[in-house]
């Protein structure tokens, strides 16, 4: 493949990996609170 498509395939890997474990810390911290998600 081409130097662009791995580029493009491993931007989309870390957006998807981030997505991915940004729910994670969502779901399963204990403070859900608008301040948390903001980082205040």
């Amino acid at each position: 493949m081409s130097e662009e498509v791995w580029l493009a395939f491993l931007l989309t890997l870390f957006a998807g990996l981030s997505t991915g474990i940004g729910s994670f810390i969502a779901f399963f911290t204990s403070t859900q609170t608008p301040s948390f998600y903001l980082g205040h």
